[in-house]
């Protein structure tokens, strides 16, 4: 955690962009800090992170996923104006946006793979909760099926809410329905 006597320390003033241009004071990261302000945000949502990209790529990429997002968020780093937003909310939408160029990226990758063999073998599997779960997340829509994951992997609806960027009056009423449609489907 970032200690407010250090705050002067970490943060230096940012050039607008131009010169001679008249901007409001922004302040970024210092660039002898970044290293430790980078560790401690890895530390604090390591097992969020680790969530994120299971729920995300197939299980053979996760840990590519992971990766992907450490290293944007360390770019990302150097643009980041501690006052225009929190650290925690920073990191949470570099994750986002990586997971979403990374889901394009493996749907493109995907749709070749098919191409190359239209018709692969399916493999039966009985009727366990993990392929029913799995299922029913298919049905559901790209942000549904996030928060379905999010809510099985039991993050609160803050973390939630911060990684999808929906407030969590929302979310809640998001996962009710869920759980409606849930069990409409699968206790009848």
């Amino acid at each position: 955690m970032i200690d407010p006597r250090e705050k002067e320390i970490l943060f230096e003033e940012a050039p607008g962009y131009m010169e001679g241009e008249k901007k409001e004071s922004s302040r970024v990261i210092d660039p002898r800090e970044k290293q430790r302000v980078f560790e401690e945000a890895m530390a604090r949502h390591d097992g969020w992170l680790a969530v994120m990209a299971r729920n995300n790529a197939p299980p053979d990429s996760s840990e590519d996923l992971e990766q992907a997002i450490r290293i944007a968020f360390w770019e990302s780093l150097d643009a980041y104006d501690c006052e225009s937003s929190r650290l925690d909310t920073w990191f949470f939408s570099v994750a986002r946006n990586t997971t979403k160029e990374f889901r394009r990226k493996n749907e493109r990758m995907r749709k070749g793979d098919e191409a190359a063999d239209p018709n692969p073998v399916l493999v039966e599997q009985d009727p366990d909760v993990l392929s029913i779960l799995e299922e029913f997340a298919g049905m559901l829509g790209e942000l549904d099926r996030q928060v379905f994951k999010m809510y099985l992997d039991c993050l609160s609806y803050a973390e939630m809410s911060a990684a999808l960027g929906v407030d969590e009056v929302n979310l809640r009423k998001r996962i009710s329905r869920i759980k409606e449609q849930f069990k409409a489907r699968y206790k009848g």
